[in-house]
């Protein structure tokens, strides 16, 4: 009884609120089970872009909001929850703004079980998550851009690993040469990388390596737009990084949507290995449709900035 009042709940916000888009998903995993979900994305309400969802096991929401701070620049917030039917809790607090030449990103999570609890998927995401069964995370990044070609990043996490990276940019027409130094518990390198974009083609490639006297890790990924028709995507990555102490060391997987009617089919298919966990695989197929009806005035003046 209590699904079905939260999922009526849902479908009458997205009817009535006008919501942007709602979201249909299933997922499987042999190593996090089955998950239904549906949830409503993108909705506009006093300043703020909400979301919110259901599954079969329990109930998630988001909200978030852009600022202009006088005298320091553009920030955006970012809130996530997550509460299980049989009472797991996780949250996450994203801030991303600029002071000054340099943009800033702060992180902060706190959940008390394991992710693919919430997400069958998450163990063999493309960013390497923390698969602790419980615990917090704090992670900050600055990005400074030296000149047009150059940027300057870096950053640290505190959590189940703790760890500290600098990293510089070159870019030269399509290609972006990275090179950097990571530090931290249990891994010490030297990091390099190429990634290759090209906007006409819709086209991007990566590959990064990080070495040293006893670390390893290996990460790459292609993507490719239009490849399946107009509004189409296509991304396949993988990475083995066996430094990383509480992630899959290898992890690989492939996402691609296409328009089907008037909303758009998604398939992420992706699996992976560790010694903990042993070899796993899983599927998510989703539908969003879009409810906010395009406006037919192209006679409207632009909104006044």
């Amino acid at each position: 009884m209590r699904s079905r009042f939260l999922l009526a709940s849902l479908l009458a916000l997205s009817c009535t609120a006008g919501a942007t888009s709602l979201d249909f998903g299933a997922s499987y995993a042999t190593l996090g089970g089955a998950l239904l979900r549906v949830g409503v994305t993108d909705y506009a309400l006093a300043g703020f872009t909400l979301g919110a969802g259901i599954s079969s096991r329990g109930v998630d929401a988001s909200v978030s909001r852009a600022f202009v701070l006088t005298g320091l620049g553009a920030a955006r917030a970012r809130l996530t929850g997550a509460v299980l039917y049989g009472g797991g809790l996780s949250g996450n607090l994203d801030l991303s703004g600029t002071v000054g030449p340099v943009a800033l990103t702060f992180g902060a999570s706190a959940w008390n079980v394991a992710p693919d609890s919430f997400d069958p998927l998450a163990r063999w995401a493309q960013t390497a998550p923390d698969l602790r069964p419980s615990g917090t995370a704090f992670s900050l990044g600055a990005r400074y851009r030296l000149s047009r070609d150059v940027v300057l990043n870096a950053g640290g996490t505190l959590g189940a690993q703790n760890t500290a990276f600098v990293l510089a940019e070159f870019r030269q027409t399509d290609l972006t040469y990275r090179v950097g130094l990571r530090a931290g518990e249990s891994v010490l390198g030297v990091s390099a990388g190429v990634g290759y974009t090209d906007p006409d083609s819709g086209l991007t490639a990566a590959l990064d390596v990080l070495a040293g006297p006893s670390t390893l890790g290996l990460s790459g990924s292609v993507g490719l737009d239009g490849v399946l028709g107009d509004g189409s995507s296509l991304l396949a990555y993988a990475a083995y990084e066996p430094w990383r102490l509480q992630s899959q060391t290898v992890r690989v997987g492939v996402q691609a949507s296409v328009q089907a009617g008037p909303g758009t089919l998604s398939v992420d298919g992706r699996g992976g290995w560790s010694n903990a966990a042993g070899t796993g695989v899983g599927v998510r197929v989703g539908y969003t449709l879009p409810l906010d009806a395009p406006s037919d005035d192209t006679d409207t003046a632009p909104a006044t900035p």
